[in-house]
């Protein structure tokens, strides 16, 4: 398999592995299991977490947003050339965010939250960093 097949398919992975768990129910970690709701204020779901549940709830719901964009973060700037600044990832990964908040506003057990917009926006970014950071890294042990 070529090297551009091989970033096709762990994109089209990343986006799938963000569906599986933002619009099925996993008990194994206790998503889509109790009545959705909205919440548009920044930051009250995580204040929420931290100060009313136990702390591995918000590091669940915080570090997991993070991680579930990271992959996509990682493999965007591989699949479209164009992607090349990080403000542009950013806005790739709110726009991805904000049309799954959406389709979950019709979901009787999902939240559509702010705060995962947020923090899935941030792990987009983090993972196009890491993309930058490691493909600098590359570069450089190729000329030294």
């Amino acid at each position: 398999m070529s090297k551009n097949n091989w970033i096709n398919v762990l994109f089209l992975a990343s986006i799938l592995f963000i569906i599986r768990l933002t619009m099925f129910t996993e008990s194994s970690l206790g998503i889509g299991e109790g009545k959705g709701g909205i919440n548009l204020v920044p930051f009250y779901t995580m204040r929420d977490l931290l100060f009313h549940h136990s702390f591995g709830d918000f590091i669940l719901n915080n570090i997991g947003n993070i991680i579930l964009f990271l992959p996509f973060g990682f493999f965007l700037p591989m699949r479209f050339r164009k992607i090349d600044k990080l403000p542009k990832s950013f806005l790739v990964g709110m726009f991805l965010s904000v049309l799954i908040e959406i389709v979950q506003l019709f979901m009787p057990n999902r939240w559509t939250d702010i705060d995962d917009v947020l923090l899935n926006t941030l792990g987009t970014g983090i993972g196009y960093s890491l993309f930058k950071v490691l493909n600098q890294i590359e570069i450089y042990m190729k000329e030294g």
